[in-house]
């Protein structure tokens, strides 16, 4: 191909994205746009202020500081090698780009450079993935500031460069190994070395591949200057990853492009569950086709008990890896909590929502099929919470791995007992939270839900709020036992005691949520009724007054 033509399609190139921006701008409803972010700082904002000024933790003690300047960089660094490995996996999978199918069909497939295409989608994405680092990481180390010594604005800044790194290192590594054509199973077995490697570091207190990363995060108490290596190394990871743009394969990127499209319509909408399948594809991580242990046959309603331990049963191991991940780190922010870090039970309630989504998979499929269950002789009620008996059985082992979390990293020798006693309330909690976030979405066959368009803006978008938080807010009300606990133990009070008591509210509460399930169609009947009922007798009396007023 002469220079000429090389030319001739990258000036192309530029004025097609200068037209597509333009239109873009023109048909951008400015105050839609300005109202879109003011929710999202209500949203994110709000609780970033909450958790960092409302909540006021003292200072740890001396010796736990020592215990940080000795643990603290190969436990931080496990967080950059997992960010590596994860960015080696997405690589091998196809990722991590993700465009437009018209730029796969009409782009990449016209005599234009294909790095020269590609740039700006690449760059894209290391800045969105380098921005939310330095948001989280900064809002993390501000909250570090409260407890440990050292300035808030130190804190800021070495949380935010450690985010960052973070980011760097997962998109670097995942351009450079789909340019390298890494296969999956050296992916996997490359992050699952650097991951033991890095426990190893971190139990025997040797050097680690992430220790110089973890300690950039500990810039807020001292500084090295050899921990400038990390940020310098996931740049140039970043870097290399753009000079091999043309490595790039399109058959990944034509079916991560139709897959997006679909997440981006499914955020939109709310629907967790369907952005939880999407990354499911995103990442290739296909069921099993034979279950691990198949079960024998039954008649009448072990049925549904069969049917939901064969869901569980064909989970690749990725997927078990995950959330025992997930129960791990659920296990170590609750012992953060009750330590004296009080915003982490927010993150313990995170996670262990996460959790309960993978759990609720029996569930889910049976919401995904509306149809299918509408035409079966059973109430749609007592079917989905027949659904939810298997996922409770089988979250219970996670519950047994986050007691064992707990015990290791705590230093109170009654806490096997408060974890036992709290572990399985806590962690059905956080599961009864994904199941409403799913049962919410289930369709409603009978009539369109048109109510909340006749709101005004201001409601329909707090309304959207409420909707989105509300399953995050039940997971999360399972972890604040926590926080009561250590309410107690500072009061002089029987933290047994105060667990026990927290356990029987739990437990009413997944109760109440199973019921929830069970009931909602009927309520959502009843109320329906009562509003036809009003609107019918507001009516009536209109017409009564108006022929009134006539007479």
């Amino acid at each position: 191909m002469s220079s000429e033509s090389v030319s001739l399609g990258n000036d192309a190139l530029d004025d097609l994205r200068r037209a597509r921006r333009k239109n873009r701008i023109a048909d951008l409803d400015w105050f839609e746009a300005l109202y879109r972010v003011y929710l999202v700082a209500i949203l994110f904002g709000g609780t970033a202020l909450w958790a960092s000024s409302f909540i006021k933790d003292s200072k740890v003690a001396p010796s736990t500081v020592v215990d940080i300047f000795h643990y603290g960089p190969a436990a931080l660094g496990m967080l950059a090698v997992a960010a590596f490995a994860g960015g080696v996996r997405s690589g091998s999978r196809g990722g991590p780009l993700a465009i437009e199918e018209a730029d796969v069909r009409h782009v990449l497939l016209s005599p234009v450079d294909r790095r020269k295409a590609l740039l700006r989608p690449a760059f894209q994405r290391a800045r969105s993935g380098s921005s939310l680092g330095l948001l989280v990481g900064g809002m993390a180390g501000q909250l570090a500031g409260h407890r440990l010594p050292g300035s808030d604005s130190s804190w800021v800044f070495s949380g935010a460069a450690f985010g960052f790194t973070l980011a760097m290192l997962f998109v670097g590594a995942a351009l450079v190994a789909h340019a390298l054509t890494v296969p999956r199973w050296v992916a996997s077995g490359l992050g699952g070395l650097l991951l033991a490697w890095q426990a190893a570091a971190l139990v025997k207190h040797a050097p680690g591949p992430g220790n110089t990363i973890g300690s950039l995060a500990l810039w807020g108490m001292r500084q090295r200057a050899v921990d400038v290596l990390g940020p310098v190394v996931g740049v140039a990871l970043v870097v290399v990853g753009l000079l091999m743009l043309r490595r790039t394969s399109l058959d990944a990127l034509a079916r991560r492009s139709g897959l997006v499209a679909q997440l981006r319509f499914a955020v939109t909408m709310q629907d967790l569950r369907t952005v939880v399948l999407l990354r499911r594809q995103l990442s290739q991580e296909n069921t099993r086709s034979r279950p691990w242990i198949r079960l024998r046959r039954a008649g009448g309603s072990a049925v549904t008990w069969r049917r939901g331990w064969h869901s569980l049963f064909r989970f690749p191991m990725s997927r078990v890896l995950r959330m025992i991940m997930l129960a791990i780190g659920a296990g170590a922010c609750q012992v953060a909590a009750y330590n004296g870090t009080t915003a982490m039970f927010l993150v313990s309630g995170l996670l262990l929502f996460l959790l309960g989504m993978e759990a609720l998979e029996p569930l889910s499929q049976e919401i995904d099929q509306p149809d299918r269950m509408s035409s079966l002789p059973q109430k749609r009620g007592d079917l989905l919470v027949r659904h939810l008996i298997v996922p409770a059985i089988a979250l219970i082992p996670f519950a047994a791995i986050g007691v064992a979390t707990a015990v290791v990293l705590s230093k109170d020798s009654g806490a096997l007992a408060v974890a036992a006693i709290l572990a399985l309330p806590t962690v059905w909690m956080g599961a009864a939270g994904a199941a409403v976030s799913i049962v919410k979405d289930a369709p409603d066959l009978s009539s369109a839900r048109v109510e909340q368009t006749m709101l005004p803006p201001e409601m329909s978008g707090m309304t959207t709020i409420i909707r989105t938080l509300l399953p995050l807010i039940v997971s999360v009300i399972g972890s604040v036992g926590i926080v009561i606990v250590r309410a107690s133990h500072n009061a002089g009070q029987s933290t047994v005691q105060s667990a026990v008591r927290v356990t029987v509210g739990g437990l009413l509460l997944t109760a109440l949520t199973a019921l929830w399930v069970q009931r909602r169609d009927q309520w959502r009947e009843s109320f329906k009724n009562m509003m036809a009922e009003g609107r019918e007798v507001t009516a009536q009396k209109s017409a009564q007054r108006a022929q009134g007023s006539r007479s």
